[in-house]
């Protein structure tokens, strides 16, 4: 009688732990809600159940969509168009303007050059010089003959007084000393116009490298603020690009249901909202 009550229990015991291992249900892997760029990205292995979409926006109207709204992946939530396309008008300006610098930069101060002035010609001057000097020397061989001629008139053996002709041939001589004085005095003048010209010359030759030196200055100074300007506007350009990729769109990363639209917050000019969007099992992934 006990082995038969033994074998009851026992058999009642066993079936007890059949029923329990059956009827206990197999867990499986929950689906979890994300915050887009405080969670990793998921994969098609860890499709969120929802997601949460933080957005800054400046505008009501930068937002793109409201709760029940129906999503497919890549569909626009929110864009600041307005304020891209602002900072992408302020980029273009600044491009034309640095474009505009640059063509200034073209003029460097080695491309100043020194005028071109006429060729040094002073062969008029030394030609007149030579006729002076001409002229110059035949007074004094005139006046060498005309001694030459009064001391052969005193030495001919005329029986008359020679007295009267020798003063007609001393007066010559006097005429032609004249003509002497007033041929070296031509050649002094020629001679000094000259070196008048070539002083003026000179002069206009310094006073254009001068011109030429304070003009390189000059261009030296405006190629300083020009460098400047183009390196202040590159980084208002760098400055832009950074501001015009922070205003790009948001899109949905996955198709979706938008369930709640949450206002977080105000900082100055920007609006933070999240958007909590129930994911679809199918075709939600991002293209």
């Amino acid at each position: 009688m006990k082995r038969f009550f033994l074998i009851i229990s026992v058999c009642f015991l066993c079936a007890s732990c059949q029923k329990q291992t059956t009827d206990t249900p197999v867990e499986s892997v929950p689906r979890k809600t994300i915050t887009l760029g405080a969670d990793d990205v998921p994969t098609s292995e860890n499709l969120p159940e929802s997601i949460k979409v933080r957005v800054v926006i400046s505008r009501r109207e930068d937002l793109r969509v409201k709760v029940d709204d129906k999503l497919k992946a890549g569909d626009v939530i929110a864009d600041r168009d307005k304020e891209r396309n602002a900072l992408e008008a302020q980029k273009r300006q600044a491009e034309l303007s640095l474009e505009r610098l640059k063509n200034l930069m073209m003029l460097k101060t080695e491309n100043l050059q020194k005028p071109i002035m006429p060729n040094d010609s002073f062969a008029e001057f030394e030609a007149n010089i030579r006729r002076a000097a001409l002229l110059v020397e035949a007074a004094k061989r005139n006046i060498k003959l005309q001694e030459s001629r009064i001391e052969e008139i005193k030495k001919l053996p005329f029986p008359g007084d020679v007295s009267k002709i020798t003063q007609h041939e001393t007066a010559r001589l006097a005429l032609l000393k004249g003509e002497l004085l007033e041929a070296e005095s031509n050649l002094a003048l020629e001679r000094a116009k000259l070196e008048t010209v070539k002083a003026n010359r000179n002069y206009t030759e310094q006073k254009d490298a001068l011109e030429i030196e304070k003009a390189k200055i000059t261009a030296s100074e405006q190629r300083i603020t020009i460098e400047t300007s183009i390196t202040q506007i590159e980084v208002q350009i760098t400055n832009l690009n950074a501001r015009i990729i922070t205003l790009s769109a948001v899109r949905a990363p996955f198709a979706g249901t938008v369930k709640k639209i949450s206002w977080e917050g105000q900082t100055n000019d920007e609006i933070t909202v999240v958007i909590s969007v129930d994911v679809s099992d199918s075709d939600s992934r991002a293209k």
